[in-house]
């Protein structure tokens, strides 16, 4: 019953940051110009048509295709942010796990490597995202390099902060408990 519970707790606390990173960036989106053109990135159309009506229509189509491609590029990127905020709080809800345990030290050691994992999703999904952006490219080259760069970058700051605020201090708590002064590892 407990393991069902926390399940709960995280997949409700999934959901509550997936909407708010959804809302957060669909406002944005609707209510900010600037934000908007970040993913819409400028119409260009060719000048080379016989007619001004090719001219109006080529227009058209141009900003069609940026539009499809800005909503598809605001959708990767809040995939992408949605992914590593799942990332984040796994984590933390595996180190916390961890911290907590009552098991010996020398297997919270062992569960602590292995837990190393959680701390580069981040960067995995940071690389998807990059990848991801190869599809936008053939739509709007500087839509593209948005996604690549913001889903990189945030990939590699949440890992960072994982290792630094989580990781760091609890390895170095289990090192200094796993050894008494006689350097003999204690249990506890």
């Amino acid at each position: 019953m407990k393991k069902t519970a926390k399940i709960l707790v995280f997949a409700a606390m999934y959901a509550v940051i997936a909407i708010l990173i959804v809302l957060v960036f669909a406002y944005f989106y609707r209510t900010n110009d600037f934000f908007r053109s970040l993913f819409e990135g400028d119409v260009t159309v060719p000048t080379q048509m016989a007619t001004e009506n090719d001219i109006h229509e080529t227009a058209k189509t141009v900003e069609n295709i940026n539009k499809n491609a800005a909503h598809l590029s605001l959708f990767i990127l809040v995939f992408i942010l949605i992914l590593q905020a799942f990332a984040f709080v796994t984590a933390a809800g595996v180190f916390s796990g961890l911290k907590r345990s009552t098991e010996p030290v020398s297997i919270r050691l062992k569960k602590l490597e292995n837990a190393d994992l959680f701390l580069d999703l981040p960067l995995y999904f940071g690389l998807l995202g990059t990848v991801a952006s190869f599809i936008v490219m053939s739509f709007n080259p500087n839509i593209s390099r948005l996604i690549a760069y913001s889903s990189t970058l945030v990939g590699i700051i949440f890992s960072v902060i994982l290792r630094l605020t989580l990781q760091y201090p609890l390895k170095q708590s289990l090192i200094c408990a796993s050894a008494e002064p006689n350097g003999k590892e204690s249990e506890q």
